[in-house]
């Protein structure tokens, strides 16, 4: 039996319109043998029933957070490994606004908004988190005279535990478990190209280059700290630098290590960070930093036995060690960071080795929830500058990428309701005439811009009902503000100004509930991100912009009508005559007002 997903109309509502119109007839045949996820939100009480069938990535709705500047759920672990803290271990003042600091978000913040329906209520159904791995315990110098940690996640020091900071594997475990359980997807944000910078703290925790006498006293600052790297030799033996991950593993400028400085967008240190050698398939021992910090931590042996040591090349053992997330934890995807500084074989031993560990996941997890979805793990690359007129490219044929991120919207809102259809079309047409090809779009990220206009709900209405997957960056939904005081330095730089903590005391509620309302009906519809577009007339409301998307797999059939930037509080009557005979009932999915469609027409109010 094909499932049918029928709506008519979507108008935005606010400063602008809409309106959507659901039929009221059964509108929705399940098979019986579909999976289905039930949730109750805490808040209101309504239980609501997604079937695994209804998603596919071309329409997800993925929402983007940085773990530690989401949500404190358990304040025991703000100061794992000393961080941010004086010689007696307590917290340094300011440490929990200062702009490069752990601020206490973790993944128990993060499970409790699941819980509370928070996502829910958005229409989310992936979440992209930060990297949860274990990240380099102290800070580097921010370039602007303030400690920076590694609170973004993109550091690494050790991908086989996670950082204590964001919590306990059990505390990732239930995330992962409560996202499954809600229908929802987790994504990790991965780094592959480099490593995490030398500190101070790091260097004396594992013994590796050599500090000067003073050096100890820049572990417990958060300001002034320009001078740190002066109270480190740079240029001291190839034997001390050799006891930190070792030439056979990165390139950088000291001692006894292969430059990293100029050449290819493969082989430079980007951003002077110790670049992964990837490339390379000589044979590697495990690195001498990770031998001593395993060895302290008593794990040694264990990690050994499980991951060999000479027993294949620096890529063999990233790829193992990330795609373990996957089948311990059951993660869904991956998005990469710096996708073109890695080449393509090494991200596709990535796709291959992820793809088979999830199913491993599955079959090992056959009760837990999530287990019977039936799409592979996904990837979604990071390409500065790449977008939908790169086109099906080698990330794609290559490198085994489901998806890249667009870039096409970066740095600008979405144009507005009278000049949008060209973008609504192109993506269509880009995106979903190609099964393989999919674009992540977004008008906010952690390090280009925070997307705030004077009219955030045609934002979220534009961003919303975008063909291809979506991205809302945290807080886009609630008018977060930049950090204050803080201007952002451009690609490239910190980015600091634009992670603040989220929001929770000033959240915007009028701009919550429209958010909410467009993202629950971009959920509910699989036409909005994955079906063929049309534009078509709307009478009345000739300022308004109305278009159809229609969408059929051979299971699923999903057909919706949109109305967007209609004015206010006027009766718009739209042509629905290509979805909908005379005589069909149907409903505003936006108000819920019910109308009958005469003559070919629908008519609602706009609000």
């Amino acid at each position: 039996m094909k499932k049918q997903i029928l709506s008519v109309v979507l108008c935005l509502s606010m400063l602008l319109s809409i309106f959507a119109i659901n039929l009221t007839v059964n509108a929705t045949t399940v098979n019986k043998n579909e999976s289905k996820a039930s949730t109750t939100d805490k808040k209101t009480g309504v239980s609501k029933i997604t079937s695994a069938n209804d998603f596919t990535w071309d329409n997800a709705n993925v929402y983007f957070l940085l773990t530690d500047r989401f949500k404190n759920g358990n304040t025991s672990n703000d100061h794992s490994y000393g961080r941010a803290t004086d010689k007696d271990g307590s917290p340094l003042s300011g440490w929990d606004t200062a702009p490069g600091t752990f601020h206490g978000g973790d993944f128990a913040g993060v499970t409790q908004e699941i819980e509370d329906g928070y996502f829910d209520n958005l229409g989310v159904n992936a979440i992209w988190i930060s990297a949860p791995y274990e990240q380099i315990h102290g800070y580097v110098d921010s370039g602007k005279g303030f400690a920076h940690y590694s609170y973004h996640g993109y550091y690494v020091l050790d991908y086989t535990e996670t950082d204590a900071n964001f919590g306990t594997k059990e505390e990732f475990q239930t995330l992962v478990d409560t996202a499954h359980k809600h229908g929802i997807r987790v994504v990790l944000d991965i780094v592959m190209n480099h490593s995490g910078y030398n500190s101070v703290a790091d260097m004396e925790e594992f013994g590796f280059g050599t500090l000067l006498p003073g050096a100890s006293d820049f572990k417990y600052k958060l300001n002034d700290v320009s001078d740190v790297n002066s109270n480190i030799d740079y240029e001291t033996s190839a034997s001390d630098w050799g006891k930190w991950w070792g030439n056979d593993w990165i390139r950088s400028g000291l001692p006894g290590y292969t430059g990293g400085q100029g050449g290819s967008d493969l082989t430079r240190s980007l951003e002077g960070l110790p670049d992964f050698r990837t490339e390379q398939t000589k044979t590697v021992s495990i690195p001498p930093i990770l031998k001593t910090k395993w060895t302290q931590e008593g794990t040694y042996d264990q990690k050994v036995a499980k991951y060999g040591d000479n027993s294949g090349s620096v890529s063999d053992y990233l790829t193992t060690w990330l795609s373990e997330w996957v089948s311990k934890y059951g993660v869904d995807g991956f998005r990469c960071d710096t996708a073109k500084h890695v080449e393509m074989a090494s991200w596709k031993k990535l796709k291959d080795k992820c793809v088979s560990a999830l199913k491993t996941w599955r079959e090992n997890n056959p009760t837990k929830a999530g287990a019977d979805w039936d799409e592979d793990f996904w990837m979604t690359g990071e390409c500065w500058d790449h977008n939908i007129g790169s086109g099906y490219d080698s990330y794609f044929t290559e490198g085994g990428f489901d998806s890249m991120i667009n870039f096409d919207s970066s740095g600008s809102p979405l144009p507005a309701a009278s000049s949008i259809n060209g973008k609504f079309q192109r993506y269509a047409d880009s995106i979903n005439s190609n099964d393989k090809f999919n674009q992540l779009t977004y008008i906010s990220s952690h390090d280009s811009n925070l997307a705030r206009t004077s009219d955030m709900a045609y934002q979220g209405s534009a961003l919303m009902l975008l063909p291809g997957a979506v991205q809302v960056f945290y807080g886009d939904e609630t008018n977060r503000k930049t950090v204050p005081g803080m201007n952002f330095d451009g690609h490239g730089g910190s980015g600091h100004s634009l992670r603040s903590d989220m929001n929770w005391d000033s959240i915007d509620q009028d701009e919550l509930a429209h958010w909410q309302k467009v993202g629950t009906f971009r959920k509910n519809h699989v036409a909005v991100g994955a079906g063929q577009h049309q534009q078509i007339t709307a009478y009345n409301g000739s300022t308004g912009y109305t278009f159809a998307r229609t969408y059929d797999d051979g299971t699923v059939s999903d057909n919706i009508i949109a109305t967007i930037g209609a004015p206010n509080n006027k009766d718009i009557a739209v042509d629905v005559s290509s979805l909908w005979s005379d005589g069909t009932e149907v409903t505003n999915a936006y108000d819920g007002t019910k109308a009958m469609v005469t003559d070919g027409t629908a008519t609602f109010n706009s609000g």
